[in-house]
């Protein structure tokens, strides 16, 4: 039974005698009526359970060009720059790289959800002997919702990933794109473990559902007004 119904039955009972049993169905029914032709699809920001992004499906071999790859609704795209594989350096492996080794350029990645709008939160890193810089754009159709940028630390053997926490996690985007700029003296960038969850679609009733409820309400006060006469 929905809250709907019960609350249905709660009136009918307070008014009660035999109005009660004639027109309960028929008051259920216009509740039911207008719950169903009230809902709409609305995005809320509670986030879905998600590992992210960890590119275990990589079958290498090792430093083979990286084109993109697709985990569980999240397709990630390269659009420019260069991108390897890394098979025996993760977070643990495999990985991705900007390069070519020993000689990195501005590189970005693309991220987009099948299943609608997403959220960013974090992603693992290991710049290679040096400083890189980052940028970080979420839209939402053609509006910029979200950026940020900064600098990724180095790490100077041995090597090891850190992570970014992104500054507006909870911040709803429909493509994201990741961009990279190695500084001098970096030999390559990893990224590992893009940490991205789905925003559900949560069903909600809309402002005019409850106007619905009110007139039947005032409908059947006037019929039990008339009845009791």
């Amino acid at each position: 039974m929905t809250w709907r119904t019960h609350f249905a039955l709660i009136f009918l009972r307070t008014v009660g005698g035999s109005f009660g049993k004639l027109f309960l169905p028929a008051f259920a029914g216009i509740l039911s009526f207008a719950a169903s032709s009230g809902h709409a699809q609305v995005p809320t920001p509670a986030i879905v359970g998600s590992s992210g992004i960890t590119f275990t499906g990589l079958s290498g071999p090792n430093l083979a060009p990286y084109n993109g790859s697709v985990e569980g609704n999240f397709a990630v795209t390269p659009t420019s720059g260069s991108w390897y594989e890394s098979t025996i350096y993760g977070s643990p492996s495999p990985s991705i790289l900007v390069g070519p080794v020993n000689a990195p350029g501005p590189a970005v990645i693309q991220i987009t959800d099948s299943a609608g709008r997403f959220t960013l939160s974090s992603f693992d890193f290991s710049s290679n002997n040096g400083n890189s810089l980052y940028d970080i754009q979420g839209f939402l159709g053609s509006t910029l919702a979200y950026n940020e940028s900064g600098q990724l630390p180095g790490t100077f053997g041995p090597f090891n990933f850190s992570t970014l926490l992104t500054s507006d996690p909870g911040i709803p985007v429909d493509g994201l794109l990741i961009s990279i700029i190695p500084q001098l003296g970096t030999t390559s960038v990893n990224l590992d473990n893009i940490e991205v969850a789905t925003v559900p679609l949560v069903v909600v009733p809309e402002p005019g559902t409850y106007g619905l409820w009110g007139l039947a309400l005032v409908g059947l006060i006037r019929l039990r007004t008339k009845t009791c006469k």
